[in-house]
């Protein structure tokens, strides 16, 4: 089936624009993309006129959790979820992850195979949803970071072994808790959990086999030990230090050099949802200091070069996974990072930290059609992004209207 979608604005993913522009998709694949005047329908093709609204690679949000509920007693609640919870909470967020746009998710953590399954169960279109790359279950120090639905490892070969059984299982890549955080009681988000030789254990394990690594990391000392192991990409990069929160020009300057990817991993109860309401480890006075010098943080990590990707943490607390397109408008209307950085930064960059970027993330010839239809232009009003109108995946339209279609 061929299809032509025309809108005012085409955005490519990659920074570039075209006003009246006009992609050509053929089966699951764009064949071609330039102004309307350049594209002419082939006989018998399918005709979507976007109007005035733009058209865009759908979203790619590079740090989610699918077994989660996103509510504010979302840490708690997953402490004593089953399995048979998660996985209907699995299915649920990855209807609601379509819907809103985000065409692909990188999953950090679901609790054993859950959402290797599901995965599988949307590329055979058994059920809606997005691309999902999966880490399976992520690792954790016994009793770490999330220990209730990861799985634990303490030494060298342990987390070797930990790799080899989750990538048999079906993993996409590998997660390691490089840090404790504020899910988990008893947990430190001061300290690393792992030794270098641990951490290099695990992630050169993964490379042999092909798989990218990314790494929680709150503090700047488990940043440190992550980067020199050849972690792919830092979830949270938060710069966490006894004093208080700061970053480290140093090592930033190393991360830029490497190109090792941050996803920033950042979730609503940082910056949308009041204080009073956050349910989870860290008390208001402690979450209250660190606001404004973690805003400082990600403005630094967005000015430095370094490849920042906006991802959510959805299903953290209080974070739920429809609602990505909120991160982005705080990152422009009050960080002030630029939009087009900011949505380079959630499609075509989130692609290539997640090992997708030849596949999705841009419109360009021979790509995947995951294509957006948003009214307005959200180079300009980035809450566009919060106003879908249809949802393309592969070539097929799975959404609009605020339905999805099965």
């Amino acid at each position: 089936m061929t299809t032509l979608i025309k809108a005012r604005r085409l955005i490519d993913g990659k920074g570039g624009s075209l006003d009246n522009g006009a992609v050509l998709v053929d089966g699951d694949r764009i064949k071609a993309l330039g102004t309307q005047d350049e594209l002419a329908p082939p006989e018998g093709a399918e005709i979507i006129d976007g109007g005035g609204m733009t058209v865009m690679p759908g979203l790619v949000d590079a740090h989610v959790h699918l077994v989660n509920t996103g509510e504010a007693f979302s840490a708690r609640d997953a402490r004593t979820a089953t399995s048979e919870e998660m996985m209907i909470l699995a299915v649920k967020n990855a209807f609601l992850a379509i819907k809103t746009g985000v065409t692909t998710v990188r999953d950090l953590g679901g609790k054993g195979f859950i959402t290797v399954s599901v995965r599988d169960s949307i590329d055979k279109g058994v059920i809606p949803g997005p691309r999902v790359v999966s880490c399976a279950a992520a690792l954790t120090t016994t009793g770490g970071q999330s220990h209730y639905k990861s799985l634990e490892a303490d030494t060298p070969d342990e987390m070797k072994k930990a790799v080899r059984y989750l990538i048999k299982g079906g993993a996409d890549c590998i997660k390691i808790f490089g840090s404790g955080g504020n899910a988990t009681p008893g947990s430190n988000p001061l300290a690393s959990q792992y030794t270098l030789e641990e951490f290099r254990s695990a992630t050169e394990e993964a490379h042999r086999m092909g798989k990218h690594v990314a790494a929680h990391v709150h503090p700047t000392t488990a940043i440190k030990l992550a980067l020199e192991a050849g972690v792919d990409c830092l979830e949270h990069c938060s710069w966490l230090h006894p004093g208080g929160l700061g970053v480290d020009e140093a090592v930033l300057e190393e991360i830029s050099a490497k190109g090792t990817f941050i996803s920033l991993g950042f979730p609503a109860s940082w910056y949308r949802v009041p204080l009073d309401d956050i349910q989870d480890v860290m008390d208001r006075a402690g979450r209250e200091a660190l606001l404004e010098p973690r805003y400082e943080s990600i403005k630094r990590m967005f000015d430095s070069g370094a490849k920042v990707v906006a991802s959510s943490d959805a299903g953290s607390t209080a974070t739920r996974i429809d609602e990505f397109a909120l991160l982005l408008e705080f990152l422009v209307n009050s960080l002030e990072v630029p939009a087009q950085k900011v949505i380079t930064s959630a499609t075509s960059l989130a692609a290539e930290a997640i090992g997708l970027g030849d596949a999705v993330g841009s419109l360009a010839p021979g790509k995947q059609a995951d294509i957006l239809l948003v009214d307005g232009d959200p180079s300009t009003d980035i809450t566009a992004l919060q106003r879908v109108a249809t949802v393309m995946k592969a070539g097929k339209v799975v959404a609009g209207g605020g339905q999805v279609f099965i």
